[in-house]
This record gives C-alpha cells, structure tokens and sequence, in this order.
C-alpha cells in the first residue's frame, strides 16, 4: 500500500498528490484508533457514539487488547505497616546515607555527600565528601 510520493528537492521530500494521502489516511479508521483518540475510552461508550454517527469511517465498534488500559488498571499493592520502635537514647540508633561520586565536583571540590540521622533526637548532620 502507497501511502504518499514525493519528489526530492534538496534535502526534503514534497509530498505529491497531497489530497489522495489525506483521504487514504483518513478511510483507514478503526475503533483501535478511535480508542486512542478518545483517550483509552470504553468499548461502551464508543459503540454509542458509533451508533450516533460520531465517530466518521466506523461502522461498528470491536476493540482489542490495549495495552495501555492494561496498565493503567494497575494498583500498587501496600506494605503493611510495621510497628517501629523509637530508641531511647541518643546515637543507639544512627541512619546514614552516602550520595557520589557525582561526575561533576562542586566549588569547594567535593563529590560525595553524606547524611547522618540520629534515630532518638531526628537531627541530621550533612557532610560533604572528596575522593
């Protein structure tokens, strides 16, 4: 199947016979296509909108699997949540981070950057790095 002919003038292409394409294009409608025009919409809402004529070139509606939808009708499965245990004092319990080597160092040279939190108080000291 021919889509479009053009002719080659310097680097592009002029597309010839520009109006066949068009119409070739736009008698090739299916409801998949719909589908995804109308925003992944329900095979039933499109069969009423075939039935009133507003979906030109589709006589009737049959979708397909779409993948897209699929996906879409995913849902994140929660964690349960664990019961935490505060510490009861200062430094029993330290969460540290380490961020590096960033492939561009800062003003000061450093490429790694650090994160200490004290599980007990919630302070955090930051520390930056050189190799």
């Amino acid at each position: 199947m021919v889509v479009a002919r053009g002719k080659k003038e310097g680097t592009l292409y002029m597309i010839v016979n520009s109006h066949d394409s068009i119409a070739l294009a736009s008698a090739n409608s299916n409801a998949d296509l719909w589908h995804c025009r109308l925003g992944h919409m329900s095979e039933k809402g499109m069969k009423q909108l075939c039935s009133k004529g507003k979906l030109s070139g589709l006589k009737t509606v049959k979708l397909g699997l779409c993948e897209d939808c699929v996906f879409g009708k995913q849902k994140r499965v929660s964690f349960s949540k664990a019961s935490r245990t505060l510490k009861e004092q200062k430094l029993e319990l330290v969460h540290s981070d380490l961020w590096g080597s960033t492939p561009i160092t800062s003003l000061g040279g450093a490429s790694y950057y650090m994160t200490f939190i004290d599980d007990f108080t919630r302070k955090k000291v930051e520390s930056f790095g050189r190799k």
